[in-house]
């Protein structure tokens, strides 16, 4: 009779040092433990309700909490060998994602993506039809031994000879050849393993490739094609991507989980439902995928910089209330008085008339905006002391002594943040910090460009700030490189702003959200980047 399957439950980490406390108090482990271990292994279930109820049950207390299934073999290495370009690619792929605090989409269209597994099949086969091969895995442990076997008929010669020139095209990146020739191997040997993942490589690149080059729509072709032949982490990968870039978060996440369903601890995969989960402004749960993403080893300073970030924010909204109107959630504190919050939003609602006035169009309903104590603000956000808001994918704000005295402050924070959720969405996180910024604070304006005096004097107080060279975030400048950054940025939009009207503004962050932004910003004004931003 075979052994029950049980789910453990794992606690992996802390969202802060009160959370560690607490937690170790309600093992009986506050006073005793010597040494931490990496994880405590605090539940044995029979079923993976009951082990998501202890889930819950330990994360309500501050903790970072995975469930580990049951035992089951681990999936075989796909037939192939590992090519160098990709084995780079996929590292460069998880490093640009830890790293991205602009999400998901500013890093997966980056990196060069190569089929891998590529495999030219001999023109002929031994008597017996069997091929061996050796795959050449990242590890240098002497991987195993795999066989394909193409049928000893008639036409098992001319599907080899298919098959390699298929190989031949992918190589020279023709996806549309390699993949004909490839289909036709296939239906001469349909048995062919090796002919089928060929082939599945070959749609994994033309899929990459045309979601690259804006092409959502063969890339999600291509790409359910190639899922169509089997399980592969980075097909589903991959295929959750073009999802999102068409903007069906739904899809997408259908898409990582599925993956995950076959390859439970695939850290790309987790990365990525990870920062979904943060997008929809479900911390916990990105919190725990993040969790696990690291404990099936992606780490970094960047990860751990976002975890400890995600579990600062969870626990000082422990006990936050929520408000809602028509398109606002805020969430506050208990005992913040209801005629701040009133005060909030009608300026918040007020921004986005304003937005509307000016652009035509706003950030999609609802937008989360959180408010802190002021002195909670800058410890939470990690923002410098000049940051009067900061939005993270929602908008947090200090609301020490908010009345109407500083009413005008509130309206500008507000348009500002409200800009910066409209250029994240359009974008897909995708803009730079000078659009973003530059954006953000022409939006603040009651009318257009009045502030351009301020600017000018701004950015020749520090003349070496300038647009091309300015950092992915302005969070890390000291106060007078901060204004000389603003200030470039700013005169860069209003310069775009009064020669080309803000509709062009609006095409630009839709087209680099399907491309890279220097051929977006060509393709939209007809003007390189590079030499546009020698101006600023």
């Amino acid at each position: 009779m075979p052994p029950e399957e049980r789910y453990e439950v794992h606690i992996v980490g802390f969202a802060n040092d009160v959370a560690r406390a607490r937690v170790l108090e309600q093992l009986g482990l506050l006073e005793n433990l010597q040494r931490e271990p990496e994880c405590f292994v605090v539940a044995s279930c029979r079923s993976r309700d009951e082990a998501e109820q202890e889930q819950q049950r330990w994360r309500r207390l501050g903790a970072h909490v995975r469930i580990v299934a049951p035992a089951s073999p681990s999936p075989a290495e796909p037939l192939g060998k590992e090519t160098p370009p990709r084995s780079l690619a996929r590292a460069t792929l998880r490093a640009l994602a830890i790293g991205s605090l602009a999400g998901v989409a500013a890093w997966w269209l980056g990196e060069r993506a190569m089929p891998r597994g590529v495999w030219k099949l001999p023109g002929k086969v031994d008597a017996s039809g069997s091929l061996s091969h050796r795959a050449s895995p990242d590890k240098t442990s002497d991987p195993p031994v795999w066989a394909t076997t193409i049928p000893n008929d008639i036409h098992s010669e001319e599907a080899a000879r298919l098959n390699n020139e298929g190989v031949a095209a992918a190589e020279r990146k023709e996806w549309m050849a390699a993949a004909k020739h490839l289909r036709a191997a296939l239906r001469l040997a349909p048995a062919a393993t090796g002919i089928q993942r060929n082939l599945q490589q070959v749609l994994l690149g033309w899929g990459v490739d045309a979601l690259r080059s804006g092409d959502v729509g063969t890339a999600v072709d291509r790409l359910e094609e190639a899922r169509r032949l089997g399980p592969d982490a980075q097909v589903f990968l991959w295929l959750g991507y073009a999802f999102q870039q068409q903007g069906d978060l739904g899809k997408a996440q259908a898409a990582w989980e599925a993956g995950l369903e076959q390859f439970p601890e695939q850290p790309d995969l987790l990365l990525a439902l990870g920062e979904l989960w943060e997008q929809r402004d479900q911390r916990e749960k990105a919190l725990d995928y993040f969790s696990r993403a690291r404990a099936a080893g992606i780490d970094g300073p960047e990860l751990q910089r976002k975890m400890e970030r995600l579990g600062r924010e969870l626990d000082a909204e422990w006990e936050y209330l929520l408000t809602r109107s028509a398109r606002f959630d805020v969430r506050h504190p208990e005992s913040e008085p209801s005629r701040t919050i009133e005060f909030v939003l009608a300026n918040f609602e007020a921004a986005y008339d304003h937005l509307l006035q000016l652009l035509g169009v706003g950030p999609t309903p609802p937008i989360s905006v959180v408010l802190y104590p002021k002195e909670q603000f800058h410890a939470v956000t990690q923002s410098p002391d000049w940051a009067g808001g900061v939005f993270s994918g929602r908008i947090q704000l200090p609301v020490g002594g908010l009345n109407e005295g500083n009413r005008l402050q509130l309206q500008r924070v507000a348009r500002h943040e409200l800009a910066h959720a409209l250029v994240s969405e359009w974008s897909r996180r995708r803009a730079p910090a000078w659009l973003q910024e530059g954006m953000a604070m022409w939006c603040e304006d009651d009318h257009p460009g009045e502030r351009s005096d301020w600017a000018l004097s701004r950015r020749s107080a520090d003349p070496s700030i300038r647009l091309a060279d300015l950092p992915a975030s302005f969070a890390l400048l000291g106060p007078v490189e901060a204004e000389a950054a603003y200030a470039s940025s700013y005169l860069a939009v209003l310069h775009l702003a009064e020669h080309y009207g803000p509709r062009k503004l609006l095409e630009l962050l839709r087209a680099s959200a399907q491309q890279d932004f220097s051929t977006a910003f060509r393709e939209t004004f007809g003007q390189d980047l590079k030499d546009f931003a020698e101006a600023f």
